[in-house]
């Protein structure tokens, strides 16, 4: 997290935090394969598959076996 985003979410916290939040991960989040994109529409059975992959192991090692799983 940001200093800027941490010291916002420190001097606010208790008071409508989601804002900020939902700002940080818009600019942080990392890509993913089974992640949509703004304007996309979300599939169900790609977050639960990823969500069931992720259970195993790390994200590192998923990614290739999803993509792959998904290729089918």
């Amino acid at each position: 997290m940001s200093t800027v985003a941490s010291k916002q979410l420190q001097s606010r916290a208790g008071r409508d935090t989601a804002p900020i939040l939902l700002q940080w991960y818009d600019n942080e989040a990392r890509i993913l394969p089974w992640r949509y994109r703004h304007g996309e529409q979300p599939d169900p059975y790609r977050v639960w598959r990823s969500e069931v992959m992720l259970q195993q192991t790390t994200v590192k090692a998923v990614i290739p076996f999803f993509e792959k799983f998904v290729e089918l």
